[in-house]
């Protein structure tokens, strides 16, 4: 955008001390004299600017120097017309400099080309760079509307990076122009977009007047005024050609070359103003001539419909509307939305000036009707689009168990539930009527309306389920409390836990959590804990495990955390996980014939994240696979504890 200083004085003031702004002569679009290649400005009268193309290296200097003299140090936009170097290769030193003209946003047809000059554009502009489709809309200071009418060949395949050009209708007032790179007529690019074009009062012509391009199709449709040719006076392609200069003659549009090769002259900037649209001069030089534009009666033309119009229910109160931006003979100023409710009568819903809506407020269940249109600054107003939606109504019951039940521990069980307008559910029980909840499976495909539970080995009288939406707008639990009887099962122990991969870089902090997840208490006196490698720890004598409870092995004393309950340090002085794979083994002793009580062998999946550990899921269950703790609770690791972090 251009620079505006402020000044307290009369804006009449400014326009006598500035002149040359162009932000004070309406519309100006520049081809530029850069040789052989391509570079083009279009600046709208409220000072956002367009620039079309960077010519080739060495460009960047000639860009800037003319911006600079219109008082322009910001470029809203760049368009790329397609990957050659005499287009894109001086773009990215418009952007470099004391004496840069910044760039916010670069637009190109997406994909790659095999060039240092597109590596060098790719690199510099990182993270601004845009990929552009056809029927995409620009505005340029809400003034004048940029249309993308061409971008990789509109669908025809060709490994030519020329055809893939991308092509820009301008609109302004009654004034429209062109600007294409090199798009071809061979093959026929140019027959594709003629229905979104029209007429034209400027030409910018395709491929510096090649014969492959500027075919009859186009001007037959398109009848350009004038038709300016951006062509290097020393081309060793013969640009432009006599069969390109008879066809634009033969349609009557004057034509204007930033140089010529015939009589070997520099001819310069050719510049191009509007301050309405309704007429324009062309300047170069010291010549200039004055042109009408076509059709400067009232304008009646209603935009085109909007496109793809898609209508999405968010949430129970909101649905999200988007759709493809139309197009308009002069330009599109906004759209407005309407709304029906349950096939009722449309009624105003609110505008936009973007190709997009939320409509906020509704009412869960109801189908909504949408038609969106397309309005220009006459107060034309498009054909509807039409689309609709129902917004969720959720509802979730826990239909078993519901109270009353008496459910032996340890064998399986079916909870079920019905549900409306849920996608996913979380279930969880508790064994002291609310108090703590215990995660039994994060998410469950709420279609299914039932899930498999091994009924945990604890006696309670005050247990319940309880089933909650993913989002929270809808949860149940059981209407009653139901009974858990514990089976006296023997001991069993099992690896439930383990971290390899520490965090930060003190292996002390790695650990092993064995749980007794039996019925009775176990003497583990002499049983030792192992990698891959050798046994790490044994355990001291008297250390018994009771039923239901936890013991965690850390590398060395100086990694227990705090307040961590039934926790010893490895005797040996360290675990030694490896944070790629390993195995870990329980064994009753150190002898050759000793029981294994449980071994578990992990890959980096599981412990390539610091400080994250692998735990059971469910929690504490010997059937249970490992998965990342954070999977399972907000916790990245709960050594001593359930994952939620209660007591065992």
């Amino acid at each position: 955008m251009l620079t505006r200083p402020w000044s307290p004085l009369r804006p009449l003031l400014l326009l006598t001390l500035l002149p040359t702004l162009a932000w004070s002569q309406g519309l100006r679009f520049t081809t530029l004299d850069i040789g052989q290649g391509d570079a083009a400005v279009l600046i709208a009268p409220g000072g956002c600017v367009a620039l079309f193309d960077g010519g080739p290296t060495g460009s960047g200097a000639t860009i800037k120097a003319y911006l600079k003299s219109l008082g322009v140090t910001n470029i809203d936009m760049a368009f790329v017309s397609h990957m050659h170097a005499d287009h894109l290769g001086g773009i990215d030193e418009v952007d470099v400099g004391t004496d840069a003209v910044s760039i916010d946003a670069v637009y190109d047809h997406g994909g790659t080309y095999n060039s240092s000059a597109y590596d060098d554009y790719v690199s510099h502009f990182s993270g601004r760079r845009n990929t552009v489709s056809r029927g995409q809309s620009f505005s340029l200071c809400g003034q004048v509307t940029l249309t993308v009418v061409a971008a990789n060949g509109n669908g025809i395949s060709s490994t030519d990076e020329n055809t893939k050009s991308v092509t820009v209708k301008i609109s302004y007032g009654a004034f429209d122009a062109l600007v294409g790179g090199d798009l071809t007529s061979t093959p026929d690019i140019e027959s594709t977009l003629l229905a979104d074009v029209g007429e034209l009062e400027l030409y910018k012509v395709h491929h510096h007047g090649s014969r492959t391009s500027s075919g009859n199709a186009l001007l037959d449709a398109t009848n350009p005024t004038v038709s300016f040719i951006s062509v290097g006076r020393d081309n060793t392609y013969g640009h432009p050609t006599a069969e390109c200069l008879d066809r634009l003659t033969a349609h009557g549009s004057a034509i204007w070359q930033t140089e010529d090769p015939a009589s070997n002259k520099l001819l310069g900037h050719i510049q191009l103003s509007s301050s309405t649209g309704d007429a324009f001069v062309v300047t170069q030089g010291t010549r200039s001539v004055s042109y009408a534009s076509k059709g400067t009666g009232p304008d009646t033309q209603a935009p085109s419909v909007p496109g793809a119009l898609v209508a999405s229910a968010l949430s129970p109160t909101e649905v999200s509307l988007s759709w493809n931006a139309s197009t308009d003979n002069v330009r599109v100023t906004g759209y407005r939305v309407y709304r029906s409710t349950s096939g009722g009568a449309y009624a105003l819903a609110g505008t936009s000036s973007t190709t997009g809506f939320a409509d906020l407020g509704l009412s869960a269940g109801v189908t909504y009707g949408y038609q969106v249109t397309a309005l220009d600054a006459a107060g034309n107003e498009s054909s509807p689009a039409s689309a609709s939606t129902r917004t969720p109504a959720p509802g979730l019951t826990v239909t078993s168990p519901n109270g009353g039940e008496s459910w032996a521990g340890g064998g399986a069980r079916a909870i079920t539930w019905t549900s409306q307008d849920l996608s996913n559910v979380k279930l969880e029980y508790t064994l002291n009527n609310g108090g703590t909840w215990q995660l039994i499976a994060s998410s469950v495909a709420a279609s299914t309306g039932s899930y498999t539970w091994t009924v945990p080995n604890s006696a309670s009288t005050a247990a319940r389920v309880r089933a909650t939406d993913a989002f929270g707008s809808a949860s149940d639990m059981s209407d009653g409390t139901f009974t858990i009887t514990a089976s006296a099962t023997p001991a069993k122990v099992i690896l439930n836990e383990l971290l390899a991969n520490e965090p930060g870089s003190d292996t002390d902090g790695e650990f092993v959590e064995l749980v007794n997840v039996g019925g009775a208490a176990i003497d583990i006196s002499g049983w030792t804990l192992a990698d891959a490698t050798s046994v790490r720890h044994t355990f001291a004598a008297g250390t018994v495990l009771g039923a239901g409870k936890a013991i965690v092995v850390f590398g060395g004393a100086s990694g227990i955390p705090s307040g961590t309950p039934n926790a010893v340090a490895a005797s040996t002085g360290t675990l030694s996980l490896n944070n790629t794979s390993d195995t870990v083994t329980v064994k009753t002793s150190s002898a050759k014939n000793a029981t294994t009580i449980d071994s578990f062998s992990y890959t980096s999946s599981l412990a390539s994240q610091d400080g994250v550990s692998m735990n059971r899921s469910p929690d504490a269950t010997a059937t249970g696979g490992f998965v990342l703790h954070t999977s399972l609770s907000t916790r990245s690791a709960s050594p001593g504890l359930r994952v939620n972090g209660t007591a065992f």
